[in-house]
């Protein structure tokens, strides 16, 4: 998708206080990861293993050790690239914490007794435990979004909280990533618990369009009981890490998959 209108973006400003009470840094000094490089595999990506690795220590030294095995799953994604995958996971309902500001304080790299890579970091970081659990009476009910459009038509769909919140709307196509909703026209506001509302509002419209014969997105909507901003480039891991600044009852994600037709395009060839 090229465009959905509109497609700039307007930054809220808006003072939260939920971070303080309910969540905990713990600064974690000196941790090591190891990794083993693979045939063929580059000096970067053996790097990033081991520093994940050393993640995964992190958490471990900070008292989080029920999430380990859905870590290293959501950091072979981070190597990967593969973060839309997230979304259709409970990994991000279910963590009990996250990695953060990391540094990286020495890395050493030889050969091991075979001639494999072996890369040996060690990093500052710290790790947000999380002081609260997911709120099982927090969700969403989310319809109208079909699996496929036609090019230039519209987007209209209804979403229903189940408590009051607010609501961001990211965009993930194949060529562009953008925020839906709040954008120039549409302003933030709060969702009552249990009222329907529909999108767009009436003086907008989400135009679809692709100039390929066929193109895949994500629709990720992420409802909060406060207005947390988001102020970053809209990207997969920068997204990601903004809802690990969330504690997890303040916050449900809904993921949505579909595609955008050209027919034009398709009778073209």
């Amino acid at each position: 998708m090229k465009r959905i209108i509109p497609l700039l973006i307007l930054t809220f400003v808006v003072i939260s206080t939920y971070s303080q009470k309910k969540v905990k840094e713990i600064s974690v000094k000196e941790v090591a990861g190891i990794a083993i490089g693979a045939d063929n595999e580059s000096i970067a990506h053996v790097t990033q293993r081991a520093i994940n690795e050393a993640k995964a220590v992190a958490l471990k030294q900070a008292g989080i050790e029920e999430n380990i095995a859905s870590f290293t799953d959501y950091f072979q994604k981070e190597e990967d690239g593969q973060y839309e995958d997230l979304f259709t996971s409970d990994f991000l309902s279910d963590i009990r914490g996250a990695v953060k500001n990391v540094e990286i304080v020495d890395t050493k790299k030889s050969f091991n007794e075979i001639g494999h890579l072996k890369v040996e970091v060690v990093i500052n970081c710290t790790v947000v435990k999380y002081l609260t659990e997911k709120d099982i009476a927090f969700n969403a009910w989310v319809d109208g979004v079909g699996m496929f459009y036609q090019n230039e038509t519209n987007l209209i769909f209804n979403v229903k909280p189940s408590k009051s919140s607010f609501l961001k709307i990211f965009i993930f196509g194949e060529s562009e990533a953008f925020q839906l909703f709040p954008n120039e026209e549409e302003a933030s506001f709060m969702l009552q618990a249990n009222k329907e509302y529909n999108f767009p509002s009436e003086t907008m419209e989400y135009e679809l369009y692709t100039e390929e014969k066929s193109e895949m997105h994500r629709m990720v909507m992420v409802f909060m009981k406060e207005d947390i901003p988001y102020t970053d480039d809209v990207e997969y891991k920068k997204i990601i890490d903004w809802i690990f600044s969330i504690p997890p009852d303040m916050r449900v994600i809904k993921s949505l998959n579909f595609s955008v037709v050209n027919e034009d395009k398709m009778k073209e060839e």
